[in-house]
């Protein structure tokens, strides 16, 4: 028997998903807060090798150390570092990267203290070559030059973050220096900083033959305009 529906008697098709047909929006997408600037120096590598994992361990002893909040930002830091640090380095074997894990321990006036730890990826282009090797024509980077993610939105995308919350990450750049920034402390003043998550974009910086290095460190909200961080003062 003949199937008597017509075309305009079809019954409704089911809405497509919800994922399926809406267009994403920046606001969907974490975004940055301006939180602490992190400015450390670096003292003479040891070379350690590496026979289990391939890629050689070079330890970079880190020192003079400071660590202090951004104008705006309510936990208020001004902390400098206790002792001294260590950059554990391992590069990988096509020699185009370095990866980094770094600890070290900072203190405020009043004694607390605040252990800082990040994890990132350096790449090892022409400049990080003469910056590393302290060639005569080596030149300190710039916080625009220090991050590798285009301005172009579906980049941007990708990487979750905002085009308009990015500061200094600037196209066509060649040298990227990213970490994962975590903390840990006994202070309720900075119990905040545990709670969050930190993300930081670097440079590195010669001053009288001395390599240093800087990193701009952003906290990463929920899509939107950044929340409000709760502090503990």
């Amino acid at each position: 028997m003949a199937d008597a529906t017509t075309a305009d008697e079809q019954p409704p098709s089911s809405p497509a998903p919800e994922s399926a047909t809406a267009t994403d929006t920046p606001t969907e997408y974490p975004s940055l807060r301006p939180a602490l600037h992190l400015r450390v120096g670096t003292w003479s590598p040891t070379v350690v090798g590496s026979l289990s994992r391939g890629t050689p361990l070079t330890v970079v002893p880190l020192v003079g150390g400071t660590l202090v909040s951004e104008p705006g930002y309510p936990v208020r830091v001004d902390a400098s570092m206790r002792g001294n640090g260590a950059d554990y380095v391992h590069t990988d074997p096509d020699g185009g990267r370095m990866r980094l894990r770094t600890d070290m321990v900072m203190a405020d006036d009043n004694g607390e203290t605040i252990h800082v730890h990040y994890t990132g990826i350096v790449d090892i282009n022409a400049d990080m070559r003469r910056i590393l090797g302290r060639s005569e024509n080596a030149r300190s980077t710039e916080y625009g030059h220090a991050c590798a993610l285009s301005r172009s939105p579906p980049v941007l995308l990708m990487a979750g973050l905002q085009q308009q919350s990015v500061l200094g990450f600037a196209s066509n750049a060649d040298t990227h220096a990213v970490i994962h920034v975590t903390f840990e402390t006994g202070s309720m003043r900075y119990k905040a900083l545990e709670q969050g998550v930190f993300v930081g974009a670097g440079r590195f910086v010669l001053e009288d033959g001395d390599l240093k290095v800087e990193y701009r460190i952003s906290q990463v909200f929920r899509g939107g305009v950044p929340g409000e961080v709760p502090s503990a003062r």
